[in-house]
């Protein structure tokens, strides 16, 4: 079927819904969203160029269509045979702990090494120092080296997101935190997105 593509998109632990997400069907009669669209519309065009780019980290209050947005985006890459994976960050984290098996290195594998990853509801997470040293800051600095376009949603701005990594409190957080912070700006440009809630 012509819908084939989708099967570029590996989804983990995210809404059905966004299996069908489709940058036609993202609606542009709500200017909250133009400053969005104009980046996932020139990541397109530099990605398919073959140009350095960033990914995207968008964040913006709850249930407003983050992951859809990104969602639509590799969708589209799909159609192209560009392959990506979007993965629920508490959820991973979750599932990590839980998997300590051979699952467990596959997914790490598959998250440091797809063309192109979303990092879906990252800061929702029960924060742990080993979730944050042991699995976070391992993809996005694998991620980094090797110069793969790297996405996030967040309801947090990037500021706000350093402060939650931080929060076990001691001096070393603080410096911890600040290394995952360094690499997300590294890896991604920031968009806010304000909108009426979707949901």
């Amino acid at each position: 079927s012509k819908e084939e593509y989708r099967d570029n998109v590996k989804r983990f632990d995210v809404p059905k819904e966004i299996r069908e997400a489709s940058m036609k069907n993202i609606y542009t009669n709500d200017k909250n969203r133009i400053e969005i669209i104009k980046a996932l519309k020139a990541f397109i065009s530099d990605y398919n160029a073959g140009k350095k780019t960033k990914g995207i980290y968008l964040h913006g209050s709850f249930g407003c269509g983050k992951t859809y947005l990104i969602s639509a985006l590799f969708n589209e890459l799909a159609k192209k045979n560009i392959t990506s994976v979007i993965v629920h960050t508490p959820e991973l984290l979750r599932s990590l702990k839980d998997s300590f098996s051979s699952d467990y290195s596959e997914k790490f594998y598959l998250l440091k090494n797809t063309p192109l990853l979303l990092l879906d509801d990252i800061g929702a997470e029960y924060l742990t120092s080993w979730g944050r040293d042991e699995v976070i800051e391992p993809i996005l600095q694998y991620r980094m080296d090797q110069g793969l376009p790297t996405f996030f949603t967040s309801n947090f701005t990037v500021s706000e997101l350093e402060k939650h990594f931080a929060t076990t409190s001691n001096n070393i957080d603080k410096v911890k935190a600040r290394r995952i912070i360094e690499r997300i700006k590294q890896l991604s440009i920031e968009v806010e997105l304000v909108s009426k809630n979707l949901r």
